[in-house]
């Protein structure tokens, strides 16, 4: 079942690296105002342990990200950082403790900052409803539960409008207090995207 999935994502994402960058996206000086700045595909692994069952956790997240520069809003249209509200639809195989889905959109607020000339430090943290497709007794029968993630990683530039970011990830798998149980299931993720920046 991995080797499908890895399979399957590595075409995906080789695909994406051949699409135009400019896609008759206007030059960023012309720029006002909240405006998407980035488009990205990615994929990446998640592990962790089910406190309950002493099984495994495991999800191979696949994900697109539409990003839109907020430093108008916020005041920091002269900051040379980018402060962004990212949408990540999400639909996340898990092949462990049981085959299954996660499936949702979270919701993002990334800062990246320049360390270099074709890099930059990417820090972000999002939440947003999904669906487990497992039962677990940490949560109970499949159903609604949020998908809480904050991580720190890098973006590197391929060319003066693409990008590949690498980054970790935590996450914290929840409904909220709206079922029980609710126990939470905590993993980590390795994710790489690449980009079409705007």
């Amino acid at each position: 079942m991995k080797k499908k999935l890895f399979r399957l994502s590595i075409p995906l994402l080789l695909t994406c690296s051949f699409i135009p960058g400019k896609l008759n996206a206007a030059p960023s000086d012309t720029h006002e105002g909240v405006h998407i700045d980035e488009i990205a595909i990615g994929s990446g692994y998640a592990w962790g342990h089910m406190k309950f069952t002493e099984a495994d956790y495991h999800a191979v997240p696949i994900f697109v990200r539409f990003g839109f520069d907020m430093n108008s809003v916020f005041g920091m249209r002269d900051s040379k950082g980018t402060l962004q509200l990212a949408l990540e639809p999400f639909c996340n195989p898990v092949t462990e403790p049981d085959s299954g889905v996660e499936t949702g959109l979270n919701v993002f607020f990334r800062y990246l900052h320049p360390i270099a000339p074709s890099v930059k430090l990417v820090g972000e943290i999002g939440s947003g409803p999904m669906y487990l497709s497992i039962d677990s007794k940490e949560q109970g029968d499949a159903g609604f539960n949020f998908l809480n993630q904050f991580g720190l990683g890098a973006q590197v530039a391929v060319s003066g409008n693409s990008a590949i970011t690498v980054g970790y990830r935590f996450r914290h798998l929840s409904n909220a207090g709206t079922s029980e149980p609710n126990h939470g299931i905590n993993s980590n993720a390795v994710v790489l995207s690449y980009s079409l920046l705007y």
